[in-house]
């Protein structure tokens, strides 16, 4: 028993900074770069190869370092499917708060070279609206979604809109935000009537959100227990 616990807190109690955390945040900045270059694909593929880059520099580094201490009793560490969906929801902030920017600092679509023809099946008029609910909802809910997951802070109106899940508020907003985004993107598709491949990815990443947070040891890391739901204290 005492080994296997051994075993478990080497696997889990590892830097959040790993190579999928670079991977996304490098993907992220790349869409950001590739959008305002004119080129999103690339900009995609040269930012996750550069997040893989530093990723594995920062990984070796690590590994140098002595092993830190073991957790106090008691104390859940965080599973490594916590770290891949808080990779996710960061590369989603930092994609979406930059995208919503240049769409509401250019609503005519002239900044980032988007015709208004494109919204002729849409409700709106410019992309100032969109802009708006891409970088609000998806920009700063994902960024701030990430700290509630790393943080866990207590906050008793969270806890009782969450009761029926059972889980910590935080991730209950993770989870919406995955359904959030498969429902955007949905939505392009049919107000747009075309699919390509950012709508592909981004409708892929919304999923991988919600399989992520589904996953049995964030489930269990997020849980609450029963005798603390009232006081909307995190376990």
């Amino acid at each position: 028993m005492t080994r296997l616990k051994t075993i478990k807190a080497k696997t889990n109690n590892r830097s959040a900074f790993g190579v999928g955390f670079f991977i996304s945040t490098g993907a992220g900045v790349g869409v950001v770069a590739g959008t305002l270059l004119g080129d999103l694909v690339a900009g995609m593929m040269y930012g996750a190869g550069a997040g893989v880059i530093v990723g594995a520099v920062v990984e070796m580094y690590r590994r140098q370092l002595p092993p830190p201490a073991p957790p106090h009793t008691g104390q859940l560490l965080r599973p490594g499917s916590l770290r891949w969906l808080i990779g996710c929801l960061i590369f989603l902030g930092v994609s979406a708060l930059f995208g919503g920017i240049i769409l509401v600092s250019s609503p005519s679509g002239a900044g980032p070279s988007i015709p208004l023809s494109v919204l002729r099946y849409s409700p709106f008029s410019d992309f100032l609206m969109p802009g708006l609910i891409l970088g609000t909802v998806f920009g700063v809910g994902s960024i701030g979604a990430v700290l509630a997951l790393w943080m866990r802070p207590a906050w008793p109106l969270g806890t009782a809109l969450t009761r029926f899940t059972g889980e910590h508020w935080a991730w209950s907003v993770a989870v919406a935000l995955g359904l959030g985004q498969i429902i955007w993107i949905v939505t392009q598709i049919l107000m747009l009537r075309e699919l390509n491949v950012v709508q592909v990815l981004y409708g892929s990443l919304g999923v991988l959100i919600v399989v992520l947070a589904c996953l049995p040891g964030v489930r269990q890391y997020f849980a609450l227990r029963p005798d603390l739901l009232l006081s909307g204290r995190p376990r």
